[in-house]
């Protein structure tokens, strides 16, 4: 038996509740919940998280999820690790459509910037609202945060000459020289 990833917000949203002109479904992440999507995220905190999505029939068969995420979270700094406050807005716009509609995918991957994603595949009898809102919100992380004022300085070690920096390979020639 294997266990089941844990999922730190889960809003299950059944394909069978989809009204013709689209469902809203909006919500707010509990405090715990919160918590539990820093730990998964691996990031100090997240204050608040919360969706606004319209989920709307796709072509006869599939489906489509529109909306908007919002998050406020804390970073640590890649310089000091002190925390970084960060307002994250999303926009979300996914089709899903049963495996068998979807065209496989070729070897050779062409990249087009203005192209719409592929479809998402339909798993099941619902999709994870709270499952989409955690992955847009680590989407909208910033990579590399840093503090107001933070800067990186490289640790170069003073070896007492006052050479030029040498190229980081000079050591490197003085062992060439000592082959047997």
């Amino acid at each position: 038996m294997t266990a089941k990833a844990h999922i730190p917000l889960s809003r299950p949203f059944a394909w069978n509740r989809v009204q013709p002109r689209g469902t809203p479904v909006a919500f707010t992440a509990s405090p715990s919940e919160c918590e539990a999507m820093a730990e998964a995220l691996g990031i100090l905190k997240v204050a608040s998280a919360s969706a606004e999505f319209v989920v709307s029939p796709f072509r006869k068969t599939g489906f489509k999820v529109t909306g908007e995420v919002w998050a406020e979270v804390e970073q640590a700094c890649v310089v000091t690790l002190e925390p970084v406050p960060e307002s994250i807005h999303e926009m979300i716009d996914l089709r899903f459509l049963p495996e068998s509609e979807i065209e496989p995918v070729d070897d050779e991957i062409e990249v087009a910037v203005d192209a719409e994603d592929p479809p998402e595949p339909i798993l099941g009898t619902t999709v994870d609202l709270g499952v989409l809102t955690t992955e847009f919100v680590a989407v909208g992380l910033d990579p590399y945060p840093r503090a107001p004022g933070a800067e990186f300085t490289p640790f170069i070690e003073d070896d007492g000459s006052e050479d030029e920096a040498q190229s980081p390979f000079a050591s490197l020639s003085s062992l060439k020289d000592k082959r047997p």
